[in-house]
């Protein structure tokens, strides 16, 4: 019996704080931090507040410890701050994950997220021991839409957000709701009329959905290769990621990652099929706006703007439920043999 994978300790919690600043802290973060100035003593944490507004934790299967006490989480996690001349670089990890924060800003004094990157072992996903971890901020304990993509093989999820500072919707018009509207434009498909008002906002804008700041030029180019690095080097044999929108599954797909469900890539190619039809009747389409118009489709049918209407296809991940657009790239040999016929 392997004790440590019973406990929950996985490969991924054995990643230096050393290998993330060096593969996946992109040069323009570290230019905008400045270098790292001092280093606190690593502390074992187990409350869902953080030390700031924005530096907190989830407890999502909600565990009450200590006579049955709220704010506290299931399983502990080391906290490690490192302080740089322009900000912090913080890391927090567990026995299933590892999550990296970039502040800018004096960080006693509401500073700015401008890069979060985290690698999640997805062994215990489609059961309710997925949501244990403190640092997952979405449940992931459906068994139909989280199940893992196969029992012989170690599975990593990546994710990332990098945005400039001073670049939020909210910095710019002063519109909170603008700002949500871009972060989570799905939240708003109850609301057609409301969502509409901000869609065609957004719509000449050069922001694709889920970005409400600036993006980091430099992240889309060094993310891919520095989590596959890290993934490669403890031993997993496949990374994944969820795509939020479009051109982010564009983007996985330019990095090598294939759809993991056949169905929802013959649901993508019905989707890309509607962008060209809608290019081919004389509507030019931006990277951001083929995106928008891909979140447009899950608006009630008799909403949907007439030129951009796809009559079918719907988005299939839209960040409020468990459904995720799952892609995937094999790392290992074994990998390679046992997915190959996945698609």
């Amino acid at each position: 019996m392997d004790v440590t994978a019973q406990l929950g300790i996985t490969p991924i919690c054995l990643v230096s704080d050393s290998e993330i600043w060096t593969h996946l802290v992109t040069p323009t973060v570290k230019g905008l931090l400045g270098p790292i100035v001092s280093q606190a003593a690593p502390e074992v944490l187990e409350t869902v507040q953080g030390k700031f507004s924005g530096d907190e934790v989830s407890n999502l299967n909600d565990h009450r410890l200590y006579g049955g006490k709220t704010g506290f989480v299931r399983h502990p996690y080391i906290y490690s701050m490192y302080k740089t001349l322009n900000g912090a670089f913080i890391v927090k990890r567990d026995g299933v994950k590892f999550e990296a924060f970039c502040w800018y800003g004096d960080i006693d004094r509401s500073p700015e997220l401008i890069l979060k990157a985290a690698l999640r072992d997805r062994r215990y996903d489609g059961t309710p021991r997925a949501n244990d971890t403190a640092l997952v901020d979405f449940p992931y304990d459906d068994p139909k839409h989280n199940a893992p993509l196969h029992s012989e093989l170690k599975s990593v999820e990546l994710s990332i957000y990098g945005f400039m500072p001073g670049s939020r919707i909210v910095d710019a018009t002063g519109e909170p709701e603008f700002d949500r509207f871009f972060a989570s434009p799905f939240s708003f498909a109850d609301r057609p009329e409301l969502f509409l008002k901000y869609f065609n906002r957004a719509w000449n804008t050069k922001r694709a959905p889920g970005q409400h700041a600036a993006p980091i030029r430099d992240v889309a180019s060094h993310a891919l290769p520095g989590f596959e690095r890290i993934a490669r080097a403890h031993g997993y044999d496949v990374i994944e990621m969820a795509a939020s929108h479009y051109h982010v599954a564009k983007w996985a797909q330019s990095g090598g990652y294939v759809f993991s469900s056949s169905e929802q890539a013959r649901e993508f190619a019905s989707m890309t099929e509607g962008l060209a039809a809608i290019r081919a009747a004389g509507h030019p389409l931006t990277r951001s706006q083929q995106s928008w118009a891909c979140v447009a489709q899950n608006l009630p049918a008799e909403h949907i703007p007439a030129a951009l209407n796809m009559h079918g296809p719907l988005w299939m991940q839209d960040n409020l439920g468990q459904k995720c657009l799952w892609v995937h790239k094999p790392l290992s040999e074994a990998a390679h043999r046992l997915l190959s016929a996945r698609i």
